[in-house]
């Protein structure tokens, strides 16, 4: 089990639980506005398709991909910015196993092939630890698959076939993407609040008279 982040012969501080929560208004925010950008894109390229029954061309197709990667960037940092914290904070509530350790919360995005599962099990791990006991974590099941298609779908269409597959796909990955992070943004913040009722309780335990 990991270490406790204080000594259990020293007093405990009443703020000893700090939720994130200027992280996660920031990773809300950028979850949000990548989401909206993927909305309009997969709009306005389903629109062409209807209107002009052609193929988008490969400069559209690359314009509006490259549209997409500042907002999944900014996300991507925020989200991974706010991880860090929210795992920091879920180990003073409830400790957890240190098998996938914070160092991880960043590392286990990139690193091939673990990076399937790894981020995923970090971010259940914190929402169980910090949510009440037996709380579901359906939502992060569903982010996760949803991330995993827009990943998947996102390869397909750096394909080259003259632009016929991956017009059609386009709107749907697109979609399938702000899914995604429509369901992380209420990760976010459902974990924060859960933390945030978290530090009240210890918050109430820590200051209440001995009877």
């Amino acid at each position: 089990m990991a270490n406790p982040p204080y000594s259990p012969y020293a007093p405990l501080a009443p703020d000893v639980v700090r939720p994130p929560r200027t992280a996660a208004v920031i990773a809300v925010t950028a979850l949000g506005a990548n989401a909206l950008v993927l909305n309009v894109l997969a709009l306005l390229t389903t629109i062409n398709l209807v209107r002009g029954g052609d193929a988008l061309s490969a400069d559209v197709l690359f314009a509006a991909t490259v549209l997409t990667v500042l907002p999944l960037l900014a996300a991507a940092v925020a989200v991974m910015v706010w991880l860090w914290q929210a795992r920091t904070q879920a180990d003073v509530i409830n400790e957890l196993p240190d098998t996938w350790g914070r160092p991880w919360t960043i590392f286990g995005w990139f690193v091939p092939i673990i990076s399937f599962f790894v981020p995923r099990n970090i971010v259940g791990g914190v929402w169980y630890a910090s949510a009440p006991p037996g709380r579901s974590a359906w939502p992060v099941n569903v982010w996760w698959a949803a991330w995993l298609a827009y990943l998947i779908g996102s390869r397909v269409l750096n394909l080259d076939d003259d632009g016929g597959v991956q017009s059609a796909l386009f709107p749907v990955i697109s979609e399938t993407g702000a899914v995604a992070a429509l369901f992380a943004m209420y990760i976010v913040w459902r974990i924060t609040a859960f933390q945030e009722a978290q530090a009240t309780r210890i918050r109430e335990a820590i200051t209440a008279p001995p009877a």
